[in-house]
């Protein structure tokens, strides 16, 4: 009788150890954290673009105010020669205006490339100052959040390894025979097979049972089964 009762004692200890590797696994600060670091992720790549595109403005910047500078040279040297008298042609003269009027577009282009790359970088640099304190923000909560979730889960994992401590004691109580038993049962029952019979009743599937059941279940050695569910049926009156 006594070790029927504890047969019973460790499938419920073993259901209470299922629930709680579920609950492992489904801690709600745990999940929250993992949303969290997700999130941050996406907010640092988001912010690591913007950085990339500062960083290609900033190139792109310097390269055309060296593009303008070499402009800028041979506009004046092109007009020191326009203008020293040194060339007499008058076609030739003719041609180098052309080029200085062509140079000069091109200077006024680079000029407004120039200030724009200027704009968009004091825009980029405004974004990024924001973006930096936000994320400032988003790691402090992460690391609160991160200290909770793991605070939570070790504290799931010594409950659950309490419990798995007290099942192997119990187990270690109950004979070999009828472990071996309850454990193929157990497997094609798919779960509960051992149910706890209260005021003639089945505890599993909660159908009443023959008065002549309980006699059977107080014999010693005896094991009744349930003829609704299969289960074995342990007196717990």
């Amino acid at each position: 009788m006594e070790q029927l009762k504890m047969l019973w004692e460790l499938q419920e200890l073993e259901q209470q150890i299922k629930q709680k590797e579920r609950e492992l696994q489904n801690i709600p600060s745990v999940i929250e954290h993992q949303e969290r670091s997700k999130e941050f992720d996406e907010f640092q790549h988001k912010l690591q673009q913007r950085e990339e595109e500062k960083r290609q403005a900033q190139k792109k910047q310097r390269s055309k105010e060296l593009e303008l500078q070499t402009v800028s040279s041979s506009i004046k040297k092109t007009k020191e020669k326009l203008y020293s008298g040194e060339v007499q042609s008058a076609k030739e003269l003719e041609s180098m205006e052309k080029k200085v009027q062509s140079m000069q577009a091109d200077q006024s282009s680079l000029e407004e490339d120039i200030l724009g790359l200027m704009e968009f970088l004091e825009s980029v640099d405004q974004e990024l100052q924001t973006l930096y304190k936000e994320e400032e923000q988003k790691k402090e909560a992460l690391e609160k959040g991160k200290q909770t979730a793991q605070d939570d889960f070790a504290s799931a994992q010594e409950e659950l390894e309490k419990l798995q401590k007290k099942r192997e004691a119990l187990a270690g109580q109950i004979e070999e025979v009828l472990l071996k038993k309850y454990y193929r049962h157990s497997k094609k029952a798919g779960g509960r097979c051992i149910s706890l019979a209260k005021e003639g009743f089945c505890g599993i599937c909660h159908v009443s049972l023959p008065s002549a059941f309980r006699a059977r279940m107080l014999t010693p050695g005896q094991l009744v089964y349930c003829e609704n569910c299969g289960s074995l049926l342990v007196p717990g009156d």
